[in-house]
């Protein structure tokens, strides 16, 4: 396959940076989490993964396991054992061929409704970061309209998301890298840049995890991570790749992308990276933003494994730059893209379930894992009944 690393490809490269960037910062603030390993795992996940799959393969990190570690403030030991937890499971799922089973049992209606519950997370992800402070010391950043005080981000948000949807539809530049350039410019305006300080990378150590790592990361952070990953990052990437890349749907097969995740939570596991799995969400997120090749996740890439190996040291400066509103603007985007991707179904009556599936996501907070379980039940002893309503067929 050709590189060609159009404007089209750029854009959709940098699209998904809405879900990585505010996670692998706050792990590296609140968790003390290497920021030359996260990043440097990350990228070269995301060449490898890209030109494995023939096309620009999503990296993203494992929410779940992220968000819980954050909450309890657990240390880097317990969030690597969670990363070889994940791993040893993925490839178990994979090399027994139990992955496949699943996937072939799975009804679409299920992996639809994971999607719509996914957009839910997307938009809720999206809210919470409109609603972050701009400036950096934390205060409301305002401005003067008509002898009226408005916030800023409810004049630059409609501004920003009508620029991504007129890009996205005639690129004449990428459009994640003109709303990350925007978010630059208000960063420096508002003065969030306090100096790159001490270049270079942070020191990387391979280390195992303890024994009572491993035993808090099984009780707390599998329990609720393996779920949502053979959902939405193995059986819904796998159908979202069937539908935005058809000629390469042979390509990645549920065996291939469990095997794939086992793999890039090695990084994380020994060398105390961000722990990583794919993703329908950030498939669309690419796709819809331009990407269409290795080319554009090979560049990702490479601009990651440049920021980690330039501004390891000087993390936080680099991060806390563009106002995560922007962010947020990306991540809304994607979110509302992925709603289409979720009425993508064959009969009306499949959106019943898909809509439960949603508003159980909601109800759950966001666990897509609860509510890909009860809509499945439910599909299931609606199919089990309608057998048993259907006549015979004379012999």
């Amino acid at each position: 396959m050709p590189f060609r690393l159009t404007r089209s490809e750029v854009s959709g490269a940098l699209a998904d940076l809405g879900v990585l960037i505010p996670l692998e910062a706050a792990l590296i603030t609140v968790n003390g989490l290497n920021p030359t390993s996260t990043l440097l795992g990350v990228g070269v996940m995301y060449i490898a993964a890209g030109w494995y799959f023939g096309l620009p393969m999503p990296v993203q990190p494992l929410k779940a396991l992220a968000a819980i570690a954050i909450a309890r403030e657990l240390g880097g030991d317990e969030i690597a054992a969670g990363a070889l937890l994940m791993s040893l499971c993925l490839g178990a799922l994979a090399l027994t061929g139990l992955i496949d089973k699943l996937y072939a049992i799975v009804p679409t209606v299920a992996v639809r409704g994971i999607q719509l519950g996914l957009a839910y997370v997307l938009i809720r992800g999206a809210i919470n970061l409109l609603d972050r402070p701009m400036s950096a010391n934390g205060s409301e950043t305002s401005v003067s309209i008509l002898q009226t005080s408005l916030p800023l981000m409810l004049l630059l948000a409609p501004l920003v998301l009508l620029a991504i949807l007129l890009l996205v539809r005639r690129p004449l530049v990428p459009a994640s890298l003109a709303v990350l350039a925007a978010g630059i410019g208000v960063g420096l305006y508002l003065g969030r840049w306090d100096g790159a300080g001490s270049l270079g990378p942070a020191a990387i150590d391979a280390s195992l995890p303890g024994v009572e790592a491993f035993g808090v990361a099984a009780a707390v952070l599998l329990t609720a991570q393996l779920p949502l990953t053979v959902a939405n990052s193995v059986i819904a990437t796998a159908d979202a790749t069937r539908q935005y890349f058809p000629s390469q749907a042979g390509q990645v097969t549920p065996r291939r992308l469990s095997l794939s995740i086992a793999i890039g939570n090695l990084w994380a596991g020994f060398f105390g990276g961000l722990p990583l799995c794919h993703g329908s969400g950030g498939l669309t997120a690419h796709y819809r933003l331009g990407a269409r090749t290795p080319a554009a996740t090979t560049f990702l890439g490479l601009v990651l494994i440049a920021i980690a190996l330039l501004f390891g040291s000087a993390a936080l400066s680099v991060r806390t730059l563009i106002p995560m509103p922007f962010f947020g603007m990306l991540l809304l985007f994607v979110g509302i893209q992925h709603i289409g991707l979720a009425a993508n179904v064959e009969r009306r009556t499949d959106l019943i379930f898909v809509g439960l599936a949603g508003m159980l996501a909601v109800a759950f907070d966001g666990n897509l894992a609860y509510a890909a379980v009860i809509t499945l039940a439910l599909y299931w002893i609606a199919q089990g009944l309608y057998r048993l309503r259907s006549p015979v067929p004379a012999a």
